[in-house]
């Protein structure tokens, strides 16, 4: 049986034609070099032995970089258990952000600057509405947002999936419960508009304190003129805040966010087929529900790819309000107090084998073929 095509192949088979006639970002050709070296032994490698059987194996190092498919088990398992103390036993919202299709080339240009402004004009957008006395909450709320940068076939399509607690902490330690109908807190329509308001807002902001670069050659961006006139073109149209179906309750939240905290643009079950210059994929065609599949050039892969990698540092996972790491601490507790529930027990810091015989229920260092003893 052939050995399954993976991303580090696609990277190490086409990647010097891409640095080769393709200018990229310093991030981009970091993660351009590392995925094509993971798990391939060029990182360097150890030899393992079991003690008992004397069973051997050679472990090859990973890169460990974050849009890696190969190196976000653990991070991503960390993470999960980090979530899972911070949980109440109530309702959960699931909300999306996104923008206009005319923008996105604008995010191209001004990454972690407009990135920035969606996580900023999105929760600003929820507290408005949570504190807003017509909402009849009157509460301070909470949020963990998501971002996400593409679609099924890696398309750039900048977006925050959000998760959002049914109700918030009142300045007298009372904990309200929204008074939304349905599947959202607050009227999505009524959403969409606060938020495009104070986007474009923000964005005019930017703009006049010389922070956003204007992009060359396209039709929306190019000029300072073309810039005002997409401004106003934005301000007529309806913006996409929509809600998902809520979350039926706190294990449907842990799934989730287990799937979609330390998601990458693609994974490598994904990938089909490799040739010597293209590479087949399947993906999810959302508007028909069924599992279709692309073939593209090796290089038009890679490049789909990169479009996505996140610039130097910058946090993709955000939490709002009561679940801050600032505030939580002090609001959780008052919280759980108000919903007379029991504080969870401290948390524990876990080694990264405690963290997968945990979640996973199997021990890595355990022998694979005696079960004996530990690898050594």
């Amino acid at each position: 049986m052939s050995k399954k095509a993976t991303i580090s192949d696609i990277f190490e088979r086409f990647g010097s034609t891409v640095k080769l006639h393709h200018k990229l970002s310093k991030e981009q050709l970091k993660v351009l070099n590392l995925l094509a070296l993971c798990r391939t032994g060029k990182l360097g490698a150890h030899r393992e032995k079991c003690s008992n059987c004397h069973y051997q194996k050679i472990h090859y190092n990973s890169c460990g970089n974050r849009h890696c498919p190969n190196c976000q088990g653990v991070n991503k398992e960390r993470w999960f258990l980090d979530r899972k103390h911070d949980l109440l036993p109530i309702k959960y919202f699931h909300g999306v952000f996104t923008v206009p299709s005319e923008l996105r080339n604008l995010f191209r240009y001004n990454t972690k600057t407009l990135y920035n402004l969606l996580f900023k004009c999105s929760w600003e957008t929820i507290k408005e509405f949570s504190l807003d006395k017509r909402q009849k909450m009157e509460a301070k709320a909470g949020m963990i947002a998501i971002l996400h940068t593409w679609t099924q076939q890696m398309h750039y399509h900048p977006h925050l999936h959000c998760i959002i607690p049914a109700g918030g902490i009142n300045p007298k330690g009372q904990w309200k419960t929204t008074k939304g109908k349905n599947n959202f807190l607050f009227s999505v329509r009524a959403l969409s508009h606060k938020f495009k308001m104070k986007f474009l807002h923000h964005l005019v902001a930017l703009q006049k304190s010389g922070k956003i670069r204007l992009v060359p050659n396209d039709k929306h961006w190019k000029t300072t003129k073309k810039f005002y006139q997409t401004k106003r073109k934005l301000y007529l149209k309806n913006w996409v805040v929509y809600a998902k179906e809520s979350f039926a309750g706190v294990d449907q939240v842990l799934e989730y966010l287990g799937r979609y905290t330390h998601r990458i643009a693609i994974s490598n079950y994904r990938i089909l087929k490799v040739t010597d210059s293209h590479v087949t994929f399947k993906f999810l065609n959302r508007k028909k529900a069924t599992t279709d599949s692309d073939t593209i050039t090796g290089v038009a892969f890679i490049l789909r790819f990169l479009q996505h990698v996140l610039p130097k540092r910058f946090t993709k996972i955000r939490h709002y309000g009561f679940l801050s790491t600032r505030t939580k601490a002090t609001d959780l507790p008052k919280i759980r107090k108000a919903l007379k529930v029991k504080n969870p027990p401290p948390k524990k810091k876990l080694t990264s084998r405690e963290i997968i015989i945990e979640t996973q229920g199997s021990d890595p260092y355990l022998c694979p073929k005696c079960r004996q003893a530990e690898m050594v």
